[in-house]
């Protein structure tokens, strides 16, 4: 069969369409009442939004995936840029919403490249990754300045560039006053660093810059401590009506639902949150379907985080592990952070549910990377280290991929 006729992991592609089924009809029960009280029918914008892209983002996915893995490692880089040059157009000429400039206007539709960005840090990544050899144990004793320039310094530099290229995301990403977004980009880069073997001391020099970094955010706009101090606080007579809003009134609805829930279209929440569906959409379905109803939409979207894992630990392609286990803690980790914004846990911070909440730009990055885990998993006629087939753990593949 050729390849572009075929799915390299069925089971992977049709977890994804039940995600985003499952999020089609959560966001037209999320978002029918707004679009009632504001006559415009039973279907609302989101939902017709949602249901046109979803189409559009499996034909991507599923062209994306019949692509040689090699194609995207031999552009990664090129992938990089152009990401961080759209990323630099939401600077110059982004749309403003709620404070935050993190999108650029296409004709009628508004694209959010923090969300490309962080399929392309991955990509970028593992590519580099890939191919890094272990750093040589056996080198002559430094000699002069220009000796310990050409054999340490200028090497070094070298190998820390998959980390620059990150951190330059990052910081573009958060000028745009989104730090939850530049947050995933730095949790997806570390958490890649240590499944492709990075040493200790390098990971400990990632941890100090990301603690530095952020107390240099923090004071860089002082709304985002006053933001987690707020929060602490919701619930005070202050806050309850005013910053702790959207927490407090997700909160309640999710307290209510208990563990059935009060039924499907009895919700209180989706009438009174602006964002139910997007960073609050887990209230609605808390509320209406109750805890077995969350634990559900967790189960489908925790399925896919656990077959990409799965897959991860089988490949024998470094690349292909990389981009896997990668993708996978871009999913889960958003997943944890959007429903620990919404029972309260942390404050609100701007992050989508996986498949589930509304968007155009996440969901067509999220197909495309479902896209480019297909592609990974194909067979490579290319000539490359590959992992051991007896090795299911990262520390394992330490000794492949090992880095000063």
């Amino acid at each position: 069969m050729n390849r572009a006729q075929k799915l390299q992991d069925p089971a992977l592609f049709f977890l994804a369409c039940l995600a985003s089924l499952v999020g089609l009809f959560i966001i037209y029960d999320a978002g029918y009442a707004r679009s009632i009280a504001m006559n415009k029918g039973f279907l609302g914008h989101e939902f017709i939004m949602q249901a046109i892209f979803l189409p559009i983002a499996m034909g991507l996915s599923y062209l994306v995936g019949s692509l040689r893995p090699e194609l995207f490692r031999k552009l990664a880089v090129w992938v990089w840029a152009a990401s961080l040059l759209l990323l630099v157009g939401v600077e110059v000429a982004g749309h403003a919403q709620n404070g935050a400039a993190r999108w650029i206007n296409i004709g009628p539709i508004m694209v959010q490249p923090s969300e490309f960005a962080k399929l392309a840090t991955i990509v970028f990544l593992a590519s580099l990754l890939a191919d890094r050899k272990p750093w040589p144990t056996n080198l002559k004793p430094r000699k002069n300045t220009v000796h310990w320039l050409d054999t340490i310094f200028v090497p070094k530099l070298a190998r820390a560039l998959p980390g620059i290229g990150v951190l330059i995301s990052i910081l573009l990403i958060e000028h745009g006053k989104d730090l939850g977004t530049a947050a995933v980009v730095a949790v997806i880069g570390f958490m890649m660093f240590i499944m492709a073997g990075v040493s200790r001391k390098s990971l400990i020099v990632c941890l100090v810059v990301a603690i530095g970094g952020c107390v240099v955010m923090v004071k860089k706009e002082p709304y985002r401590m006053d933001r987690v101090t707020n929060h602490l606080q919701r619930w005070s007579r202050q806050n309850v009506d005013d910053v702790g809003y959207q927490t407090v009134q997700s909160e309640l609805g999710m307290a209510a639902g208990g563990v059935l829930g009060v039924g499907i279209g009895n919700g209180r929440t989706k009438h009174v949150l602006p964002a139910t569906t997007t960073d609050f959409i887990m209230a609605t379905v808390g509320e209406e379907f109750g805890l077995l109803g969350s634990l559900f939409v967790l189960a489908v979207v925790g399925s896919i985080v656990w077959r990409m894992f799965y897959l991860a630990q089988r490949v024998k392609s470094r690349y292909a592990m990389l981009v896997l286990g990668g993708v996978a803690v871009w999913f889960g980790f958003q997943a944890c952070v959007n429903v620990m914004m919404a029972n309260g846990f942390l404050p609100a911070i701007g992050i989508p549910l996986p498949f589930i909440s509304s968007g155009g730009s996440s969901l067509i990055a999220l197909w495309l990377a479902i896209g480019v885990c297909q592609s990974s998993l194909a067979p490579s006629p290319a000539k490359e280290e590959s992992i051991a087939p007896s090795s299911h753990r990262w520390r394992d593949r330490r000794t492949h991929l090992s880095s000063a």
